[in-house]
């Protein structure tokens, strides 16, 4: 069943509610097969960070990889990440239809075309610049002298050989897109999971005779595989190579991604400031950063991610037909779904910072003083994280519409606000001011996107989001409250960081489950319809 199919009354005729209980279940259920990949994906995220700490914990060598990482993180993200929301997804759905789909394939090839040519010739470059690049993201942090020779020889090395990883990731990214029109969510959910488990073989088997490199040898397999997983989704409507570089889609695939590409560049500036400064500032920061910033992405894409990419293809069907009512409902799903989740999980999160930083983490190279590092950057990250989860959503209603220009205007704007917060912080705050700058960006584009869309539409949602808000705001403040108190009776029985990994085990497991239960009966109580009707969905997906 795809999102946009209607549900029937048992008349035949749809009735007003049977159409929004429908679109909920759809939405729901959409993002569910999402979030089963999200879970394994992350989850594999998670256990590829405890193994980076375990062997490398917060020193050089982790500062080396880092930094050549975000090298091939920000290129991918320029040359075309960006894409797959803003512009593949809404310009390749409509004609990801039965009778467009032989056009559909070509439009396919051609962009598959373009990627190995324009993406190719950009990583040959940056591989051979690799010198000037490394200068380029460490100068206004010291540079060589900050962390010596050795690892800033490591780090240009390790650019060398993960850039690469770029093309083959583009290739996918089209793959994906392509799979995301067709309303086939199941082989773009587990992709990152193989690229996870790529690199978590490869630093468990490699580790030891290659050192930090055997994370680069994970990247470029993990995104081979991701590729390949891709295509097989593909198998039945395989690309068709072939040079109609200039098809219309393709123009307005390009163009809808222009501004988006000037927006990533006003990141991409942010963040080599922020790799910068994170380089000198703290012994500790790239890495405590790095494994928080995993925590953080780990919530994100458990709850955005899944939510967003779930209601785009509906949210852009739903614009082409001049459907606004249901444009909104959808819209108003969307959120909901996410406030249902982002609450919970984020205050949950803050309230068990020091017992999950201390299980995850605290281990290995990673000693006592690199755990409260990762802890504090963790607990300055979280606000952030809060409103990074509705901004995805208000984002991707923007691109539905086939709208880039705003999201990257407020985008910019949001990149100033990390600037005057970071660098008014980092001198007095060193590292945390770095992670609070960060999240400004984050609460400023959110608070900015939704004043936006609503001078720009007239409202956000169908005006039923601020009850739901407000439930599960309160639902996880109290949770949250339980959580913490028993997490603070418990290390005065035992210190987290002075128990061992059964205990801290225990004590983070019997509070998520505390905390899950405390939540489900507030939610039960408010009778928020939204949380009903998911857990109505998990029942009959389990038989209960």
């Amino acid at each position: 069943m795809t999102l946009d199919e209607p549900s029937m009354a048992r008349s035949g005729a749809p009735t007003s509610e049977t159409v929004v209980q429908g679109e909920r279940a759809r939405v729901a259920r959409a993002a569910g097969v999402l979030m089963i990949g999200v879970v394994l994906s992350r989850v594999l995220g998670l256990v590829r960070e405890q193994v980076t700490s375990y062997f490398w914990g917060t020193t050089d060598a982790i500062a080396a990889f880092t930094i050549a990482d975000n090298v091939h993180t920000m290129l991918f993200d320029l040359v075309i990440s960006g894409m797959l929301q803003a512009a593949l997804v809404p310009v390749l759905s409509a004609y990801a239809v039965s009778e467009r789909l032989e056009e559909f394939r070509r439009i396919v090839g051609a962009l598959l075309v373009w990627v190995a040519v324009v993406v190719g010739a950009v990583v040959v470059l940056v591989a051979m610049a690799a010198p000037w690049v490394v200068w380029g993201m460490t100068a206004l942090g010291g540079g060589e002298a900050a962390r010596g020779a050795e690892t800033f020889q490591l780090t240009i090395r390790l650019v060398r050989l993960i850039v690469p990883a770029v093309l083959l990731l583009a290739f996918s990214t089209v793959l994906m897109g392509a799979l995301y029109a067709l309303q086939r969510f199941t082989q773009p959910s587990l992709a990152l999971s193989v690229r996870n488990a790529a690199i978590v073989a490869c630093a468990l088997l490699l580790g030891h005779s290659l050192g930090v490199t055997s994370l680069v040898v994970g990247v470029l397999l993990g995104a081979l595989g991701l590729a390949a997983l891709q295509l097989w989704g593909l198998r039945d409507c395989l690309p068709r190579l072939n040079l109609s570089l200039w098809h219309p889609a393709i123009r307005q695939i390009f163009l809808l991604y222009l501004p988006i590409f000037l927006g990533l560049f006003a990141n991409t500036v942010a963040l080599t400031v922020d790799r910068n400064l994170a380089w000198g500032v703290d012994p500790h920061a790239l890495g405590a950063m790095r494994y928080a910033t995993a925590l953080n992405q780990m919530i994100l894409g458990l709850v955005a991610a899944a939510t967003s990419l779930a209601a785009l293809p509906t949210l852009s069907r739903h614009h082409a037909s001049g459907n606004e009512d249901a444009y909104q409902r959808t819209l108003a799903l969307g959120l909901k779904f996410v406030a249902l989740l982002i609450f919970p999980t984020v205050l949950g999160m803050a309230a068990l910072s020091w017992p999950i930083v201390t299980l995850l983490f605290y281990h290995g190279a990673t000693d006592l003083e690199g755990a409260r590092a990762i802890w504090i950057a963790l607990l300055g990250y979280l606000p952030g994280t809060l409103f990074a989860a509705f901004d995805q959503i208000l984002i991707f209603a923007a691109y539905a519409r086939r709208n880039t220009q705003t999201p990257v205007l407020v985008g910019v704007l949001s990149v100033g606000v990390y600037f005057l917060v970071a660098l008014a912080l980092v001198r007095s705050l060193g590292m945390l001011g770095l992670v609070l700058g960060n999240t400004a960006q984050f609460v400023a584009h959110t608070l900015v996107m939704w004043w936006v869309l609503r001078r720009w539409l007239g409202r956000v949602g169908d005006g039923t989001v601020a009850r739901t808000m407000r439930a599960s705001a309160l639902a996880a403040t109290l949770m949250a409250l339980v959580v913490g108190s028993l997490a603070i009776v418990a290390s005065q029985w035992q210190a987290p960081e002075a128990s061992g990994v059964a205990w801290r085990l225990l004590v983070v497991g019997a509070n998520v489950v505390v905390g899950a239960a405390c939540y489900a009966v507030l939610m039960r109580l408010f009778r928020v319809e939204e949380f009903l009707a998911l857990t109505r969905l998990v029942r009959a997906r389990f038989g209960s």
